[in-house]
């Protein structure tokens, strides 16, 4: 119901002429009936992820967003988008220096309005995808909140949490052995070669790889519209 709410609020202030038209492009996209029976096949999914300066939702900052999209089980690697943010401080310098980035490359970043623009641009209505998929979305609504005031809207599939419902079925409990189902731990598992890790365009693409066979074996499992998928 909150989201209903936040689109109906959100609409409202784009039909006032309150928020920039490339975000109420986003919003309107929206408005429409949401196709839940739509063949896995037909979906276009983003899979993203974001590089940040800590673990801390609440108050570490993203620094790069990474993603590229699937159609159907199709990774389309022209369809793919990466921006990097404008930070003045970064505070642990250490956790910058591990995406392989360097100071002068966040000064030399987009602000962080106009990146999250571009992501919504970008994302559109698409169903989303990421690794622990609750702290990439905590932090993309923790600037669309600074920005615009509302959270997003999209669908949204935890690779982890599917993986662990396909293989263990959905009452198996993810917090005991929480370490089979990181990201590294996955990729050996379905024997994906790991590179480029720990950039956010580089794990959006290993991601994408493993939700490209999360995809398969949910289809051999029967799994076979989008509703199905989401469990809605």
């Amino acid at each position: 119901m909150i989201s209903f709410f936040a689109k109906k609020n959100a609409v409202r202030r784009c039909r006032r002429g309150e928020l920039p038209a490339s975000i109420c492009s986003y919003v309107n996209s929206f408005t429409g009936r949401s196709d839940l029976d739509m063949p896995l096949g037909k979906v276009r999914y983003v899979v993203f992820d974001t590089e940040t300066t800590g673990f801390d939702s609440a108050k570490d900052s993203v620094i790069s967003i990474g993603a590229v999209a699937l159609s159907g089980s199709r990774i389309r690697v022209e369809d793919s988008f990466e921006v990097l943010i404008r930070r003045g401080s970064v505070g642990d310098s250490e956790a910058v220096t591990t995406h392989g980035l360097l100071l002068r490359d966040l000064h030399e970043g987009r602000e962080e309005g106009e990146a999250v623009n571009g992501f919504l641009e970008y994302i559109g209505n698409s169903v989303l995808v990421a690794q622990h998929a609750d702290f990439d979305v905590a932090m993309i609504n923790r600037m669309l909140n600074k920005q615009y005031g509302f959270e997003l809207f999209n669908d949204v599939i935890d690779t982890a949490s599917l993986a662990k419902r396909l293989e263990k079925g959905p009452y198996y409990n993810l917090a005991h052995k929480s370490g089979e189902y990181r990201l590294d731990i996955l990729l050996e598992r379905y024997n994906i070669r790991l590179y480029d890790r720990h950039t956010a365009a580089g794990d959006a693409f290993l991601t994408a790889r493993l939700f490209q066979m999360l995809l398969r074996k949910a289809g051999d499992a029967g799994i076979k519209t989008l509703r199905e998928l989401l469990l809605k």
